[in-house]
């Protein structure tokens, strides 16, 4: 069983995600660096639920390109749609955060400077 659980894991990648240092983020929650590289690999590489065995899903061989173009969708079999719906869903979930961060970044930076 892991140490960290999955809310504090994902806490950690969200912070990161914010201050764009792995050293001020380990430090933030006092953990080792290489955990924290390995969960921002796991979470970027499958999401949240990656989060849940990083090792895991690093372990996994990883296809260059997830989607199969070569062939329609009602030809893939259902572990290809199951794969490229995992990656999509990833995808899906940072860009929505990296959006929620540049526009909270957007609303700092119009906020006038008091003194």
């Amino acid at each position: 069983m892991s140490k960290y659980n999955l809310h504090f894991k994902y806490r950690a990648v969200l912070h990161y995600h914010q201050v764009h240092s792995q050293q001020r983020t380990a430090e933030h929650f006092n953990v080792s660096r290489t955990h924290l590289r390995r969960w921002i690999a796991a979470y970027r590489q499958g999401g949240i639920a990656a989060l849940q065995h990083p090792q895991a899903a690093s372990m996994k061989t990883k296809r260059k390109n997830p989607f199969i173009a070569d062939k329609p969708d009602h030809e893939k079999n259902q572990a290809e749609l199951i794969e490229e719906l995992r990656y999509m869903r990833a995808e899906n979930d940072y860009l929505k955060h990296m959006k929620a961060l540049n526009e909270k970044n957007a609303a700092k930076a119009a906020k006038p400077f008091k003194r």
